[in-house]
């Protein structure tokens, strides 16, 4: 009975310790970075002035605000 109740924690805390992990990968990945010019495919690629994107080569353009 012991060793079910230990296996059952076990699991658990591995479990947990994955859906932490996992919460925070999605924190970053909403990082917002500063500039007036984006690149539309690639919204971490910005610019404070116009220009390319160094990832895809498109066109940055000015970001609008809401």
């Amino acid at each position: 009975m012991k060793k079910i109740v230990f296996v059952i924690i076990a699991v658990s805390l591995i479990f947990a310790s994955c859906e932490k992990k996992a919460l925070e990968g999605d924190k970053n990945d909403m990082v917002i970075t500063s500039g007036d010019y984006v690149c539309p495919m690639h919204a971490d690629v910005t610019s404070d002035k116009p220009g390319t994107c160094s990832k895809c080569g498109m066109e940055l353009v000015k970001k609008e605000v809401k």
